[in-house]
């Protein structure tokens, strides 16, 4: 297919892919330098007997989103049209749909579970305020970008306020994500919005959808049948406030739900925020719900057992009973040995039982299952220039190979493993935990030492930077 260079005032640079009325292109506005998306219909494209359901569908998404200006909605800019086509420009996401990460099995935590719904009632809320009603609430229709923030998208048949988008006398919606009124073919108001949200928490909750799949009989379901509790299917222990809480979100009656997204908004807040007692060999505390569910979920299998257990008793000595947590959720978010002990290292305020922790953290075995350990030279006391820093031990000490950073030559290959773990150790005393993820950024990037030098201070405001590159022998400049 041949595709326009320009639509209207806009450069087209590709396509996005296919909507559901048409072409979604990837565009640049050069009056203001930013780039759009652009949803069309090439109207000799569309049959003559759908063309007036999807211009309709079309000009209403433009009206109902171009009234709502919410940093978790997408923004809609222009509507044009001419005698081929019709376009919608709309602020370009950079993001995957939430029914991606859940086709890929993408597992979240309880807290980012909350936030990404936290985020998404705070959008219908403010929709809602406006008059308007997406009626397709459903995960294909919700972007999440790599920050995780969460944007609503597609209001092609929302009502906006008591006007109603009729479309030859069918319901309108996703099957497995409508409310009972919307099966019915009723008139539905703003909490039909809050039972397709409450069927989005319990996918997210269990990987599964609650009424089922099957066209056939998912509409008399979701009419006649309630839903096993998620706590049923979900892979966690899900106590029983959660189920409380998506019941109502699912009840049959509108009635009978959450009557604003604000009031299901604080109920998930309020959810989330409940304490349970933890008992464990090394005292009692309380925690959250979304705490308790982070300390039943599994440790990755890439960590040997031997440096986690030792990671969670050292760790204990300064924080006490939440060390296992603290020591289960590090490991669930990196393979790298050294990110590990710096991350734990973190968490401890004294230097001296920092240095403690680094020293028996450094005394396990190789860390990983499949080989990935320290590559860095020893320092003094046994541990790695790396984890001495990130625990505040060598900060400044003399460093030959910082000394010759100075080398220009083109590497052609890597930097030595041992240089690139030295200079994340004196970065990680300006940033912390994040170092090593600058550092191997840095050098995958650098042609020579001394661009590496310069890759990695950039991360650093004026100031620190100056400090960095005098310690690492480059005098500031």
């Amino acid at each position: 297919m041949i595709h326009p260079e320009r639509l209207g005032k806009y450069e087209i640079k590709g396509a996005l892919g296919r909507g559901a009325m048409g072409i979604v292109y990837k565009a640049f506005d050069p009056h203001i330098e930013r780039f759009v998306a652009i949803k069309t219909i090439r109207k000799d494209m569309v049959e003559p007997e759908l063309a007036a359901q999807y211009m309709a569908r079309f000009r209403n998404e433009a009206k109902a989103a171009g009234r709502l200006h919410h940093p978790n909605i997408v923004g809609i800019y222009e509507f044009g049209e001419d005698d081929q086509v019709t376009f919608i420009a709309m602020e370009y996401v950079e993001g995957a749909g939430l029914r991606e990460h859940l086709d890929r099995s993408v597992s979240f935590d309880f807290a980012q579970l909350v936030a990404l719904m936290e985020q998404l009632l705070d959008a219908l809320e403010f929709a809602h305020a406006q008059g308007v009603v997406h009626r397709d609430i459903k995960p294909s229709n919700l972007i999440v970008t790599s920050k995780g923030r969460l944007k609503v998208a597609d209001f092609g048949i929302a009502r906006v306020d008591t006007s109603n988008l009729t479309v030859f006398g069918m319901t309108m919606g996703t099957p497995p994500y409508m409310s009972p009124e919307q099966c019915r073919g009723l008139e539905v108001d703003h909490r039909s919005d809050l039972f397709s949200t409450g069927v989005v928490l319990y996918e997210l909750l269990t990987g599964e959808r609650p009424f089922g799949t099957d066209l056939g009989s998912v509409s008399y379901k979701i009419c006649h049948e309630e839903p096993p509790p998620p706590s049923e299917h979900a892979a966690l222990k899900l106590p029983v406030e959660v189920d409380h809480l998506v019941a109502t979100a699912l009840a049959k009656s509108p009635a009978a739900r959450f009557q604003s997204a604000r009031e299901f908004h604080d109920a998930l807040r309020d959810v989330a925020n409940m304490s349970v007692k933890v008992e464990n060999d090394l005292g009692t505390t309380m925690v959250n719900i979304g705490t308790l569910m982070l300390l039943q979920k599994a440790t990755p299998a890439a960590w040997d057992d031997d440096t986690l257990r030792t990671a969670e008793h050292e760790l204990a000595r300064a924080v006490g009973p939440m060390a296992r947590l603290i020591v289960r959720r590090a490991a669930a978010q990196t393979r790298d040995r050294f990110e590990l002990c710096s991350m734990l290292a973190d968490n401890i305020a004294d230097p001296e039982m920092r240095r403690q922790f680094v020293d028996a953290f450094n005394e396990t075995g190789s860390g990983l299952r499949a080989g990935v350990g320290s590559t860095g030279a020893r320092g003094t006391g046994g541990s790695s220039p790396s984890a001495q820093a990130s625990a505040g031990g060598a900060a400044h000490t003399g460093a030959p190979g910082v000394a010759e950073a100075r080398d220009t030559r083109n590497l052609g290959t890597a930097l030595e493993p041992a240089f690139v773990d030295q200079i994340t150790a004196r970065l990680a005393v300006y940033i912390g935990p994040i170092a090593p993820i600058v550092t191997r950024r840095a050098a995958r990037e650098a042609k020579t030492r001394t661009d590496f030098l310069h890759r990695v201070a950039d991360s650093l405001g004026t100031q620190e930077r100056t400090a960095f590159l005098r310690e690492v022998g480059l005098g500031g400049d």
